[in-house]
């Protein structure tokens, strides 16, 4: 049986303490190291490497969101899965655009709890069921905009969007140029950045692929 090996990062000394008690009973897990601020948890994880961290959001020094935050950057294959009593969807969503695998309440089950540690520990995500309202309405209100989504995936800038609109069109980079009120070495810049971020090699290429993206409208 694989062992998670878990870093409790929780202000308050008494609920690690009973957290340790609990989690340190199931045969599968063990408490490795506990933090009392979002910095000790990041010196404890690069002391460790692997494991999932158990992490509050509201720490001194250092928050959950900004320990997250770093943790995905530094400690890859470090699983983070909040632990915290706010239900404020802001938190959820800050938590998860950090890097967060999952977000559980405070006072879940035990069992729940242990069964949350097991889906982040293997690669899953969970939200506690009691805040999918929440998520819910975080999503409703982002709305969804496939434009929007793919120029973030390939890093698109809006003047490269707006050059592929152009490129759609028969016009030659130079009349692009003109039209934009940009010099036509700025255009072709923009151009071989287009085709690089595109994984395209030529000018049919590129207007194909961001028309199947929706980044572009072809009659």
């Amino acid at each position: 049986m694989k062992q998670i090996s878990v870093v409790l990062a929780d202000d308050h000394s008494l609920f690690r303490e009973g957290l340790v008690r609990l989690l340190d009973s199931e045969p599968d897990v063990h408490v490795v190291a506990q933090a009392s601020t979002g910095r000790e948890a990041l010196q404890k994880v690069a002391e460790i490497g692997e494991c999932v961290v158990l992490m509050d959001i509201t720490m001194p020094e250092m928050d959950g969101i900004e320990a997250t935050r770093l943790l995905a950057d530094r400690h890859p294959g470090c699983k983070v899965l909040i632990l915290s009593a706010s239900e404020n969807k802001d938190h959820l969503f800050a938590c998860i655009k950090a890097g967060a695998q999952g977000y559980v309440l405070k006072d879940s089950a035990p069992a729940e709890l242990i069964d949350a540690i097991r889906i982040v520990a293997a690669g899953g995500s969970v939200v506690d069921p009691s805040i999918t309202p929440q998520l819910l309405a975080g999503v409703r209100e982002m709305g969804y905009d496939r434009v929007a989504l793919e120029k973030r995936k390939l890093n698109l800038s809006d003047r490269e969007v707006e050059i592929l609109l152009h490129l759609s069109s028969p016009r030659p980079p130079v009349q692009i140029a003109q039209d934009l009120g940009i010099s036509a070495k700025t255009v072709q810049n923009h151009i071989s950045s287009i085709y690089r971020k595109l994984g395209v090699g030529s000018r049919a290429e590129a207007v194909a692929k961001a028309a199947t993206l929706g980044l572009v409208h072809r009659d």
